[in-house]
């Protein structure tokens, strides 16, 4: 039976929204400062609550760093299987994918941990997400493949086509800032298309020179350029 109309988040709800919120800033923190120059007290003054309450969801920060790589990874495969589906061509599902990556990661979510960190993942955990990150990858290079067999991306290696692409891709956060002129989705829409016209068969002419200018339809995934700033 519903209370308050579902008005009022219910206990589960209220939990998950306060370890969102955790992972967001955990993130933050990772992305800005490094996990090992990271702690936990500076995480839980940030989120105005003690350091002991944020053992309710986390045993230690390790399992906080492994969490927020799980969860980069889990908009990332989201990302992958909604391009499969929409795609037309090897270099739309690779573009696709990379936006929808990015509008994500940046936008709704803010947890996309910058992959420069992995070093500071425990064994058991780095196993875990190398294996998963080399599923993505390799997902994305059968992309680039298919793209040369249909047309859309000139003769290349994968392996090296995606190593460069998807580095660029994990170094957005670094510098990205919610603060600044672009929007996640502008970002998102501007970087997936720079990147992809490199081993596009028929590249774009010309790209947007203000990405501020960028007003994308998340509906239909359309772009139109504005006139404002």
């Amino acid at each position: 039976m519903a209370t308050w109309k579902n008005a009022v988040p219910n206990r589960h709800r209220l939990h998950q929204l306060k370890r969102e919120a955790l992972l967001r800033e955990a993130v933050s923190a990772f992305n800005q400062k490094g996990f090992h120059a990271t702690t936990l007290d500076d995480i839980a003054t940030t989120l105005g609550v003690t350091k002991a309450a944020l053992y309710y969801y986390f045993p230690n920060k390790h399992a906080l760093l492994f969490e927020c790589f799980s969860e980069a990874l889990r908009v990332a495969f989201l990302a992958l299987h909604r391009a499969r589906d929409n795609g037309k061509t090897g270099l739309e599902k690779l573009q696709l994918t990379i936006e929808a990556y990015l509008t994500v990661a940046l936008g709704e979510l803010s947890q996309c941990v910058i992959l420069t960190e992995e070093h500071a993942l425990l064994p058991e955990h780095r196993e875990v997400i190398f294996k998963q990150r080399d599923e993505f990858e390799g997902a994305l290079r059968d992309f680039v493949r298919e793209g040369m067999e249909d047309g859309s991306i000139i003769p290349c290696d994968p392996r090296l086509a995606i190593f460069s692409i998807y580095g660029a891709v994990n170094w957005v956060p670094k510098w990205f800032s919610h603060k600044g002129k672009w929007r996640a989705d502008q970002l998102a829409r501007a970087m997936s298309e720079l990147l992809c016209r490199s081993i596009s068969r028929n590249p774009s002419p010309a790209l947007s020179t203000d990405v501020s200018t960028l007003m994308v339809d998340i509906q239909s995934g359309k772009m139109v350029a504005t006139t404002g700033a």
